[in-house]
């Protein structure tokens, strides 16, 4: 499937909090819709994320996957919102309602602009590290030490030496970083730790690039022994009309501006002045909906690809070829998607997977 021959999946990802408008069910109405209209494009997962304030991953993931058989990837699960335990536990007993299919477990610390203005975002490397270890060792069946991970047990207060999963997951759960702007040490940890990476096109294509290469090469000593396995998040907003898609996508881009610092808002061709308002909604905890209307098209142009299929088609290709030239197992839909979701799903079946081929 798609442009260059590229022979992987493909996924669709709910953002949680930007689909604030859309209840679960409607959620699961919109993944049948996506299973009939994307099914001969290689349709096979469903990403959710997780935020403060906006429906809970664990809840809405088990409802998700329980009603339509499909994989499921979290992209991304915060470690601090459940200790390493309870997260364990969660995905371990939603593996019981994917028979056989994997369970894609996607970590990272978290938005800067939302999370750091609701609980402390303490040591995120060391949080990553430490987190991945513990959950590859309870998934796998071992006893997990306290004294392995002290940075978790110290921010979640566990007291007890040791702990474990008393059953098992009836899924693969695997490990993924991302989707964030990945520095150098954690591309290390990612390589060392992770099964596999999601890498957002919103950064663009040379530092997708770059960051590949350099985890393919940290990879060839890592102790797993598998190649990392590569996701590509595709962020586009779709619709007839073009510019409700430009301005659905600053419901998303407006938490990731906010949150990168002067230097890289000015790489990528955003004035930080203009990023000001929006900074202090989010300081304010004012919410998305409110953030978004601050933010400016220039941001959004400068990162997603946004407008009505003939105008996406283009750009949409070359990433596909890429994802073809790299290796990317999977090619995931959103985020944003589009100010309807139904219609982006049409959309993308009818009107632009259907001439990538």
């Amino acid at each position: 499937m798609g442009s260059d021959n590229f022979a992987g999946e493909l996924g669709v990802h709910y953002p949680l909090h930007v689909l604030n408008r859309y209840s679960v069910p409607e959620l699961i109405e919109l993944t049948e819709r996506a299973r009939s209209a994307l099914a001969p494009f290689g349709f096979a997962q469903i990403w959710t994320n997780d935020n403060l304030e906006y429906r809970n991953v664990v809840a809405a993931s088990a409802a998700l996957v329980a009603r339509v058989p499909v994989k499921l990837g979290t992209a991304i699960t915060v470690p601090y919102f459940r200790n390493p335990i309870d997260l364990a536990m969660s995905f371990a007993t939603i593996s019981e309602l994917t028979p056989g299919r994997e369970v894609s477990l996607g970590l990272g610390p978290g938005s800067r602009s939302i999370l750091t203005h609701q609980v402390e975002r303490v040591k995120p490397l060391g949080i990553m590290d430490e987190l991945a270890g513990a959950l590859r060792t309870l998934f796998s069946g071992e006893v997990l030490k306290r004294d392995t991970i002290p940075i978790l047990a110290s921010y979640f207060h566990l007291n007890a030496e040791t702990y474990a999963l008393r059953f098992k997951p009836q899924a693969p759960v695997r490990l993924y970083y991302g989707p964030s702007l990945l520095k150098p040490a954690v591309l290390d940890l990612v390589s060392r730790r992770f099964d596999g990476v999601i890498l957002q096109t919103l950064y663009g294509t040379a530092d997708m690039e770059d960051s590949l290469a350099r985890m393919e090469k940290a990879r060839s000593g890592s102790t797993l022994g598998e190649p990392l396995r590569k996701v590509m998040l595709l962020n586009a907003s779709i619709a007839r009309d073009g510019a409700a898609a430009k301005r659905h996508a600053k419901r998303f881009v407006s938490h990731i501006v906010s949150g990168w610092p002067d230097d890289v808002l000015k790489s990528k061709g955003i004035d930080p002045a203009a990023i000001g308002a929006v900074r202090r909604a989010y300081a304010e905890n004012r919410g998305v909906d409110y953030a978004a209307g601050l933010t400016p098209d220039q941001a959004v142009e400068a990162l997603i690809i946004a407008g009505t299929p003939a105008e996406c088609r283009e750009r949409i290709a070359t990433l596909f070829s890429l994802a073809a030239r790299r290796g990317f197992q999977q090619i995931a839909l959103g985020v944003p998607l589009g100010p309807d979701v139904g219609e982006a799903i049409e959309l993308w079946g009818k009107e632009i997977l259907s001439g990538l081929r």
